[in-house]
């Protein structure tokens, strides 16, 4: 078995992810949102100890 450049198969790794910019940005928003009201919750339960 030789492991040739051309027989191997490419790395997921290698390969480029193309996503549209404003919907990468929403991703961005709608998880921010997120993890802030799940710290809130978080803070709110162990203020209230």
């Amino acid at each position: 078995m030789n492991n040739t450049p051309e027989m191997r198969k490419p790395s997921v790794w290698g390969m480029q992810v193309r996503a549209p910019f404003k919907k990468v940005i929403a991703f961005d928003l709608l998880f921010l949102g997120l993890g802030t009201m799940i710290g809130a919750g978080i803070l709110a339960a162990i203020l209230h100890l």
